[in-house]
């Protein structure tokens, strides 16, 4: 309970034995180092990204960068708005259409996220979608007043109107993400929120409201309140109250995805929080497998400093993908990731250092070189997206993979790290 409660508040075994299946080949292996929601706004201020050879001024010249070391795909975060609103960074659908076409442009295949909320959700909060900009899906009320089949129809509709926008791109699209950091709800079916947890892109203050007709406990719980209760009843309380919920959810996306795309690949991911219980982990994806949503890939946030508990986070990381794995059959993506290269001085102050891998550059390169090297010596990881590995500038800095002086960001060794990690892996 105490390790989960320090999660939270911070925002947010099993040896790793030779499997019988067979380990993805390293060609394989989803190289996610993508320009983020965040790259526009960085270089609106000025700022270039060089690796010593190539500068980038703009977000298409930086993913060619990223391609030069290896990433292998583009990916973005897309709410359920077609035009940016509100919020730190743009995840409307007209930005996730933008790098569809830069992804298509490069001749790499893409990977959106269907996040399901009006601007941005994450673990912390998960506010309700808001379609108000498809004239062609009609919703019949205020989204949490509506019944779970209401919601169902709806969200058919959407995954195929969506789907459509993006394939007519003509990318090719990689797998598609439904969700972010869902174990706790998602798409306004959820429990109330963290303390301040979206206020800046849902409303203001006070602007949950329960889908008491989905289900009236849902709102009767918090984040918090779960936290407190052992691994056993909180796991109890979600599958019976969230998560057969939320799988049908899945399942009505990928029906309207499907019926545009119908050889279409699936994968949700949770939380950090999650990443480190094993039971918790296992837990949310035999529900959803049993509700009938069977993703292809079994995603997680994964940071490993943001927490003291447990006190080995990456045996704890690889003993729950590994059980998740050998359970399930499916192999692991490490949906958002982040190792700093320096002390956290601002907002995420994640300073937990991993023994043997200092909060330095090498360190930090180290770390995601061994993680992947271990990824695909296992068997276990499909692949890893470091999140906002251009985000140079104050708070998220030491995570991103440059160091920034004046509008210059160059590049740390960490941006080889991954291919580094396959390279080795191979001998």
């Amino acid at each position: 309970m105490k390790r989960l409660i320090i999660e939270l508040i911070m925002f947010a075994g099993l040896a790793a034995w030779c499997l019988a299946q067979k380990s993805p080949l390293s060609g394989d292996f989803r190289i996610s180092v993508s320009v983020s929601p965040f790259t526009e706004l960085e270089t609106q201020q000025g700022i270039t990204f060089t690796d010593g050879k190539t500068i980038a001024k703009n977000p298409g010249e930086l993913q060619r960068l990223f391609d030069d070391h290896g990433a292998n795909e583009v990916y973005a975060r897309i709410a359920t708005t077609q035009k940016y609103r509100i919020g730190f960074g743009d995840h409307s659908m007209d930005r996730g259409l933008e790098r569809a076409r830069m992804a298509q442009a490069l001749g790499l295949p893409f990977n959106p996220e269907l996040g399901l909320f009006n601007a941005y959700g994450d673990v912390r909060c998960q506010p309700p979608p808001d379609f108000s900009d498809y004239p062609q899906i009609k919703v019949p009320g205020v989204w949490t007043s509506l019944k779970l089949e209401e919601m169902l129809k709806i969200l058919r509709s959407y995954g195929a109107v969506a789907a459509k926008q993006i394939l007519d791109t003509g990318v090719k699209v990689r797998i598609w993400d439904i969700g972010n950091e869902v174990e706790f709800g998602m798409a306004g079916v959820a429990v109330p929120p963290l303390l301040g947890g979206c206020d800046d892109t849902a409303g203001g203050k006070g602007w949950y409201r329960a889908a008491d007709k989905v289900d009236p406990e849902i709102g009767k719980m918090s984040i918090m309140d779960l936290s407190k209760l052992s691994e056993t009843d909180r796991i109890d309380w979600l599958r019976k109250h969230v998560w057969s919920y939320e799988a049908k959810m899945f399942d009505a996306v990928v029906e309207g995805i499907r019926s545009v795309d119908p050889g279409a690949r699936f994968s949700t991911h949770v939380s950090g929080v999650t990443s480190v219980l094993p039971g918790q982990a296992l837990a949310f994806y035999e529900a959803m497998n049993e509700e009938g949503f069977q993703p292809d890939e079994l995603g997680f946030s994964y940071y490993p400093t943001s927490s003291p508990n447990p006190p080995d986070r990456l045996q704890a990381f690889k003993d729950m993908a590994t059980a998740v794995h050998r359970a399930l059959n499916r192999p692991v993506f490490i949906a958002e990731f982040g190792y700093p290269a320096a002390k956290m001085e601002s907002g995420f102050v994640w300073n937990y250092a991993v023994n043997g891998y200092p909060q330095t550059p090498d360190g930090q390169a180290d770390f995601i070189r061994d993680l992947a090297a271990w990824g695909v010596k296992s068997g276990v990881i499909s692949g890893m997206r470091p999140w906002a590995p251009d985000l140079a500038t104050v708070g998220w800095g030491p995570m991103s993979f440059f160091t920034l002086h004046a509008k210059t960001a160059t590049a740390l060794t960490s941006l080889d790290a991954i291919r580094k990690g396959l390279t080795s892996a191979s001998y």
